[in-house]
C-alpha cells in the first residue's frame, strides 16, 4: 500500500468542453494511457462519496477491458470504496493530466496484496498541457535555495512552496525586489532536507512583494525550472508526495 496524496482542487479541475480534443474513446487507446500510468508508477487519486485514496495501477487487461489498482493506506476508505457507484480517477504524470470516471470496483487480491478491479472507462481524458500542483514546504526546518549573484557574492533563500514545475522563494533581501520576470538564476542549489540537494537553473516568472502583519516588507519570487532532468523530476515527485502526505495526515478529517 502507498501513502495518501491529495491533488489540489484548482489543479485537478473539472473536465471542460475545451478538453474534448484530448478524449480517448477506443479501448485500445484507453489501455495505452493506463499502461503509461502503470509503467511510470504514477500516483493516481481516486475520489468517491466524499472520500479518496491514492493508488497506482497494477495491471491492465486490454482483452477484457479491465484494470487493477492498489488499495489505499486508510482501511476505512478501502472498506467504503466497493460500495461507491462512481469513481473519479485523476493523475498528473509528468504534469500531464489524466482523468476518467468508472463505475464501481471490486475488491480482489493481486500478487498477495489487497487491490481493486474495475472496467475500462468509456472515456478517458489525456490532457497534454502541463499542469503542476504546489505543496507548502516545511516552516520549522525550511528547504533552502542558494546560489551566486550575477555581480558576485551569494544568496540563501527559503522555499515557500514547491511543485514539479518550479518553486516560490521568499526573502527580505531588497536585491530581489528589483529582479524582473525572465531573469534566470543559474546553478541554484535546492537543499531539500533528507532528499538531498538538486542543482537547477530557475527562471523568474512571478516576482511580487508583500507586507507582513508587523509591517515588514517581504519578497516572494515565483520561479520555473528551466530544465528538469529525469532523476531530478523523480526526486521532486518524491518530495511533493511526502509533503502532501504529511499535510493530509495532519489535516482534520470531516
Amino acid at each position: 500500500m502507498i501513502a495518501d496524496l491529495l491533488l489540489d482542487a484548482d489543479v485537478a479541475e473539472q473536465i471542460t468542453d475545451a478538453d474534448s480534443d484530448f478524449a480517448q474513446r477506443h479501448p485500445l487507446q484507453i489501455a495505452v494511457c493506463l499502461r503509461k500510468l502503470m509503467a511510470g508508477q504514477d500516483f493516481v487519486t481516486v475520489e468517491f462519496n466524499g472520500r479518496q485514496i491514492v493508488t497506482q495501477m497494477l495491471n491492465v487487461d486490454s482483452r477484457n477491458a479491465r484494470f487493477i489498482f492498489d488499495a489505499g493506506s486508510v482501511e476505512a476508505d478501502n472498506y467504503a470504496l466497493p460500495a461507491a457507484r462512481q469513481l473519479i480517477f485523476r493523475s498528473l504524470p509528468g504534469g500531464i493530466r489524466t482523468e476518467f470516471t468508472t463505475l464501481n470496483a471490486d475488491p480482489i487480491m493481486f500478487e498477495g496484496r489487497p487491490a481493486f478491479e474495475a472496467s475500462f472507462p468509456s472515456l478517458l481524458y489525456y490532457v497534454q498541457r502541463r499542469e503542476f500542483f504546489r505543496v507548502q514546504t516545511p516552516v520549522l526546518d525550511p528547504y533552502i535555495a542558494s546560489g551566486p549573484y550575477a555581480d558576485g557574492g551569494s544568496f540563501r533563500l527559503e522555499l515557500q512552496d514547491l511543485s514539479l514545475g518550479g518553486v516560490a522563494l521568499k526573502t527580505a533581501d531588497t536585491r530581489f525586489g528589483s529582479l524582473e520576470s525572465g531573469t534566470v538564476l543559474r546553478d541554484v542549489a535546492l537543499q531539500l532536507g533528507s532528499f538531498g540537494t538538486l542543482r537547477l537553473d530557475l527562471e523568474i516568472v512571478a516576482p511580487r512583494q508583500l507586507t507582513t502583519p508587523k509591517g515588514d516588507l517581504r519578497f516572494v519570487i515565483g520561479c520555473k525550472f528551466v530544465q528538469t532532468p529525469g532523476p531530478a523530476e523523480r526526486t521532486l515527485q518524491r518530495v511533493v508526495t511526502q509533503l502532501e502526505t504529511k499535510r493530509q495526515t495532519l489535516a482534520p478529517r470531516g
